[in-house]
């Protein structure tokens, strides 16, 4: 099973595909999607979901899994992260995925076995269950693996 982990964000969207085959978990691909915060906010979107749409009929996941919106002090960032959500559920749905919502606690625990683990925490366990890039990843692109290997260990998946 091949899943896409998606971890939101406007500026910078983490994306990461993980495969399971037997007990073995594999990185396929991973990146980070940049759009330029100098045009429009509807730009952008639609930026997002063309690239999304592309990854996916490009390299054919069985699911997509994403972070749940959770509360944020910034309330305008919240709004944008909302948007960009649904530009994910949208076009996971478009292409007929079954989507799994993850909040960030339960993929700490998934991934660490603790809740309240680092970024920095979640990176090292990932090191040591899928082959990871020698080069050092922006937290986007770790978060985006995480979220991908937490539904590939999830029972409730799709």
């Amino acid at each position: 099973m091949k899943i896409l982990g998606i971890d939101p964000g406007i500026e910078r969207l983490g994306w990461g595909i993980v495969e399971k085959n037997g007990s073995e978990f594999t990185r396929v691909s991973s990146g980070v999607k940049k759009t330029l915060k100098t045009s429009r906010k509807s730009a952008r979107l639609w930026e997002i979901f063309d690239f999304l749409d592309e990854l996916i009929k490009k390299e054919k996941p069985d699911g997509l899994s994403t972070e749940k919106l959770f509360f944020a002090k910034n309330v305008k960032t919240a709004l944008v992260i909302g948007e960009v959500r649904g530009i994910i559920l949208a076009v996971a749905e478009k292409n007929g995925l079954p989507i799994k919502e993850f909040a960030p606690l339960e993929v700490k625990v998934a991934i660490c076995g603790y809740g309240r683990a680092s970024k920095e925490n979640v990176a090292s366990m990932l090191k040591l269950s899928i082959k990871m890039p020698k080069n050092k990843l922006l937290d986007d692109e770790t978060d985006a693996l995480a979220l991908a290997l937490t539904s590939l260990v999830s029972v409730t998946f799709p």
